[in-house]
């Protein structure tokens, strides 16, 4: 959300995170079911349908197959007709969180055509240079894809007249994450979103090791989104700690951040 700019969810996140708005998947049913969010709590069935299964299963580009993928991981039983409709609704609430994927299809799609050129979408930059197709993240770093093409393949979708649909799209070579062979992989606006959105999400994360361990708190174990650090009893507080896990880097100027410690 913050990356694409979909203002309305960011400060959403902000007013949970002050403790004065309620949880993103009641504010994502809400929002899909066109009621007001406080006519929900979290037991309430459409918590789970129309908001914890679209906001884990559509944020990058999934369809009815995602969708019931994850109703099937939450034991939800739903109708792919009904799915669907979701789908589209959750799209149509994040108008640009959508455009994100396709500026971003577009941008790298560009840039492997025009090696050497830079495309741009809001914070994020695309370029090939040699036999990698480079994507700078807002932090400066980058992510990098061997051997960039662009490739024809064939759709999950048909047209209006039930026939296969086929597309250039931009491919790279890689390690397949289930076979764990290295093979072409083909990748998409939603799936460039979830890469930059983890790379993201890691970037926050290194900066804050580095800004915890400088004020003496030395990191023994990160996992994901956790980091755990042994000090001496008499040393520093859990409101320190979260403080300094909080605080962001000039480059991440607005994310919502939010942090629980404990000892």
């Amino acid at each position: 959300a913050w990356l694409a700019g979909e203002s309305w969810k960011v400060e959403a996140f902000r007013a949970y995170d002050r403790g004065v708005g309620p949880d993103l998947y009641l504010v994502t049913a809400a929002e899909i079911l066109g009621v007001d969010v406080k006519t929900l709590n979290k037991k309430s069935p459409e918590r789970q349908a129309y908001g914890k299964v679209p906001e884990l299963a559509c944020g990058y580009q999934g369809g009815v197959g995602a969708f019931q993928t994850m109703a099937h991981t939450y034991r939800i039983t739903i109708e792919d007709e009904l799915a669907q409709r979701i789908v589209k609704a959750w799209r149509a609430k994040h108008p640009n969180v959508t455009q994100f994927w396709w500026d971003l299809e577009e941008a790298a799609f560009e840039a492997v055509i025009n090696p050497g050129s830079v495309t741009t979408v809001r914070d994020v930059k695309f370029k090939v240079v040699g036999s990698f197709l480079w994507c700078q993240l807002p932090s400066g770093r980058a992510l990098c894809y061997a051997y960039p093409a662009i490739a024809w393949k064939e759709m999950p979708w048909t047209d209006d007249d039930g026939k296969p649909v086929r597309k250039q799209v931009v491919s790279y070579r890689g390690v397949n994450s289930y076979t764990r062979k290295w093979e072409t992989i083909y990748t998409y606006g939603g799936k460039l979103a979830e890469n930059i959105t983890q790379a993201v999400a890691r970037d926050v994360l290194a900066d804050a090791i580095v800004r915890i361990e400088a004020a003496g708190y030395p990191v023994v174990m990160h996992v994901h989104d956790e980091v755990i650090c042994e000090v001496p009893d008499d040393f520093g507080s859990v409101e320190e700690f979260e403080a300094l896990m909080v605080e962001l880097p000039p480059w991440a100027a607005g994310l919502p951040v939010a942090a629980e410690a404990w000892s």
